[in-house]
Parts: C-alpha cells; sequence; structure tokens
C-alpha cells in the first residue's frame, strides 16, 4: 500500500460510522457489486462494524472502498493502493471470496460440563479458522473483548476494536516458520432458549448452525487474526490450535474474560465496567440510575456496555473524569455506603443545577452550531466533574455563579473540548480551564 493501512482503516471507521447512523449503509448492502469478490456475510459484518477492518486482506480493503464509491466518492483509491494490489484485487476472485455456510462443524470434541457451562474441546486448523472468519460465521462482540480503544466521531466518542498490528506480524511470521505452539482459543456461542447446540457423542461432532446462534471469540482474537494471514500467504500452510467453545450467557462469558485477563492489568481494568460487583461500577452505575430524568440529567446518559444509542459518556471516560477531578480519591477513602451515596447526590445534584442554568439562557442540549453542542459532549462532562469537585468539600456552589457563566457561555468563542485520547498538554488545560469555569469576573 502507498500508505500505512491504519490511516485508511481510521478514515473508514469515520465513514462507516456515519453510515450506518444515516442507515445509508443498508442502501450500500444492496448492491451486488462485490458479488464476486467478498462472502455477503462477512461484508454485512464488515460493514456494520463488527469485524475489524485490520482483520481484512489489502484485497478486501480496496473492494469495500469500491463499494463506498458507489454511493459516494469518499476515497481516493489511487492515494492508498498501488496499480499492482488494484489489478490483483480486480483478478483474483477466486482468492478472496469463501462460500457460506450456516454450519460450523467441529469433529474429535471433548464434552464436559463445568460450573454448569456446558463445554466443548477440540482441535482446528489454521485453514479451517480462515473459513470460518472469512465466511463470515464467527463475530467479534465488542462487549465479550478485552480493551477496545476510544475514538471520537464528531461529537461522539465510541469503543472501536483493537488489534495490536506488531503481536498479528511476529505470531505469524512464527506461524508461517511453523515454529508457533498451539494453545488454547475460546469461542463462546450465545444460547438461544428454543434452541440446543446439535452434539453427538457417539462420533463427537459439535454442530453450530450460526443462522441460529451468535459464535463469538472471546479469546484468540490476534492469534486468529495472525493464521488468516499466514494461510493468506501460504494457502497449504499445515497448523492447528486448541479451541474451546462454550455455551453461556454475555454475563458469564464477560466474566470468563476477567478472570483470563487478571494478568494484564489494562485488560482487567477495562473489563471491571462488568463486575457488579465492582465499586466503581456501583459507584457509577448509581449515578446513571438515579431518581427520575427530571431529577437527573446524567440518568441513562453513562454507557454501561458498549456503544448504546442515546448515551453522552462512555463509562470509561466518566470514570477518567472522576480521576481526573479528585473524586476518585475521595470514593476509595471510604467504603460507607452513606458517604459514597452522598458523593453520586451530590454530583447529581450539581449536574442539574449546571444544566437548569442552561436551560434558563435557553441553550439547548446537543443544538447543532451552538454552545450547546458542548453539553453531551463528552470531554466537555469530564471536565464538569472538576468544576463539581472545586465546591465539594463545603457544597457551597451558588446558582448565581452558574447563571453568570452561562450569560457569557452562550456567546462564547472560547474551545471547550478537546481531542481523545487527552493529551498531557491539554489534561493540565482541561483541569485548569474547568476548576476555574465557573469564577467569571
Amino acid at each position: 500500500m502507498k500508505q500505512e493501512r491504519q490511516i485508511l482503516e481510521k478514515k473508514l471507521q469515520e465513514i462507516l460510522h456515519e453510515m450506518n447512523k444515516t442507515g445509508l449503509i443498508k442502501e450500500i448492502l444492496k448492491s451486488s457489486l462485490l458479488d464476486e469478490y467478498m462472502n455477503r456475510r462477512m461484508l454485512t459484518k464488515t460493514l456494520g462494524t463488527d469485524m475489524p477492518l485490520n482483520n481484512l486482506s489489502v484485497f478486501e480493503l480496496f473492494h469495500i472502498c469500491r463499494l463506498i464509491n458507489e454511493m459516494q466518492k469518499r476515497i481516493v483509491l489511487e492515494d492508498y493502493f498501488t496499480d499492482d494490489e488494484m489489478t490483483n484485487a480486480m483478478e483474483n476472485k477466486t482468492n478472496v471470496k469463501v462460500q457460506y455456510s450456516p454450519t460450523i462443524e467441529l469433529k474429535n470434541c471433548s464434552y464436559s460440563k463445568n460450573n454448569g457451562i456446558e463445554t466443548w474441546i477440540c482441535i482446528v486448523t489454521y485453514k479451517d479458522l480462515y473459513n470460518m472468519m472469512k465466511s463470515g460465521s464467527l463475530y467479534y462482540n465488542m462487549a465479550t473483548q478485552r480493551a477496545g480503544v476510544m475514538r471520537r466521531f464528531g461529537k461522539e466518542m465510541l469503543v472501536v476494536p483493537y488489534l495490536n498490528e506488531t503481536s498479528i506480524k511476529e505470531i505469524k511470521d512464527t506461524m508461517s516458520k511453523n515454529e508457533f505452539y498451539a494453545n488454547m482459543i475460546s469461542f463462546n456461542v450465545t444460547p438461544d432458549y428454543n434452541e440446543k447446540l446439535e452434539y453427538s457423542p457417539s462420533d463427537r461432532v459439535l454442530r453450530i448452525n450460526t443462522d441460529t446462534f451468535q459464535v463469538s471469540i472471546i479469546d484468540g482474537m490476534h492469534r486468529i487474526s495472525a493464521a488468516m494471514r499466514a494461510i493468506e500467504e501460504n494457502p497449504n500452510l499445515q497448523g492447528e490450535l486448541f479451541l474451546k467453545v462454550t455455551s453461556m450467557s454475555v454475563e458469564k462469558a464477560q466474566s470468563f474474560i476477567r478472570q483470563e485477563s487478571k494478568s494484564n492489568a489494562q485488560d482487567k481494568d477495562a473489563l471491571e465496567k462488568y463486575n457488579p460487583t465492582n465499586k466503581i461500577t456501583m459507584f457509577i452505575n448509581n449515578i446513571n440510575t438515579m431518581f427520575t430524568e427530571e431529577a437527573n440529567v446524567l440518568k441513562g446518559k453513562i454507557d454501561m456496555e458498549v456503544n448504546t444509542p442515546d448515551t453522552w459518556i462512555p463509562f470509561d471516560l466518566f470514570k477518567e473524569g472522576l480521576i481526573l477531578s479528585g473524586f476518585m480519591n475521595k470514593i476509595n477513602e471510604t467504603d460507607s455506603k452513606k458517604e459514597l451515596e452522598n458523593i453520586e447526590k451530590y454530583i447529581v445534584n450539581f449536574f442539574k443545577k449546571f444544566y437548569d442554568g442552561a436551560k434558563e439562557k435557553k441553550i439547548e442540549i446537543g443544538e447543532e452550531n451552538t454552545v450547546g453542542e458542548y453539553l453531551n459532549d463528552p470531554v466537555f462532562i469530564m471536565g464538569l466533574l472538576s468544576t463539581a469537585f472545586k465546591y465539594f468539600k463545603n457544597n457551597d456552589l451558588d446558582s448565581e455563579k452558574i447563571s453568570v457563566f452561562m450569560k457569557k457561555f452562550k456567546r462564547t468563542k472560547t474551545k471547550y473540548t478537546y481531542d481523545y485520547p487527552l493529551s498531557n498538554k491539554d489534561k493540565k488545560e482541561l483541569l485548569s480551564k474547568f476548576y476555574n469555569l465557573l469564577e467569571v469576573e
């Protein structure tokens, strides 16, 4: 490629997010342009952002760009792809497309039931995994993955899949040289209580109908991606991995991932939002569910899952705001339910006062091309936690301060939000600006 593929992937993420949000993606999927080149199910998952873009070959990236351009001219293909890549992508149809079969058939499976969870263990080849992925049989569920990365799309902040390119290349190179020691990857089949998985103990074959069941990768995405790239380079490559298949709810799958992530502090921390007994999770969830929408402007606006529609700020950013502001220290200093509840109520009441002040000045939340856009901006909300913390000790916020600020805020040219992730310089500027936000001269 003429540029680093991550540059194109970032551009595609922005375009696909916009097209999914507007519904245009449904029109694109009606096109037959790629019928000879890509499996339709794989295409649907990719365009719907249910599969990481760096899981695609260069040929597939080229075809996705062609398809988008058929609807709207958004990507200059010559800026990213060489002449040879474009020519080969058009000519090598059979090397790209894998025919779809709704059934995954796994042979020589050992069966057990652990903690009430049905589990099968077997061996799969690199080629098996390649075919499962390219046929669209597998699903990348952000709710059952380790840490993604936060990306800003306009004023929205969303979690996008993250795969470490360096790790994938290193694993792929080892696999290509037949030097990779087989280890365990994991799939989870979300239960359908009207259907049962088809398993024959006599011939030890597990059959999964992917039209009925969703099969999610919960551990091993980097190794699967590496195996796919190794097969693309050498279709005759021999190699195997152990596969564990479970059938459990998303909640139990999240518990499994937390267990497996104990050695990785970043993954463990990112997954704690799914732990209902975690102190910080409970604190943020209480703010998100407290009182009525009229009494709590943040009610239902903190995304406790992944990319939930109609929310303002992801759990991880709200948590980061608690850390930057100083609230996290207060939370960690006490285990008193009463004291924690008082902090929760204070934050809710502060935001209520602040947004009531905006309403009095007829500043509409989220109104485009006005300062109202700041009010549901996730980084702005992070900053407001610092403003709230300033008045926490004495609980001495004067509503008149808010009224005076809003009068100037309505006409302000000051920038009140930042790109994410925040640089150290931006963090310092944000904290200084918001800590003194209401000290208007």
